[in-house]
């Protein structure tokens, strides 16, 4: 015999989440600093990119 449940969820809340950041932040992915792209990050020159590095653990965040 086959029974049949049906759950009703809310797929949308009514209120969307306050915005607390702001679209051009930047997140390190080993401490979790977190600063605008041009913010507090290290840069560092390489022989191709350049690389923004976190101040607190140097971890790279991002490569251009």
């Amino acid at each position: 015999m086959t029974s049949t449940e049906i759950y009703t969820t809310s797929a949308v809340d009514s209120d969307p989440p306050p915005q607390t950041r702001s679209k051009t932040s930047l997140f390190c992915p080993d401490c979790g600093h977190e600063s605008a792209v041009t913010g507090d990050w290290t840069a560092k020159a390489t022989e191709n990119s350049l690389e923004l590095r976190c101040p607190d653990c140097d971890a790279v965040v991002q490569q251009r």
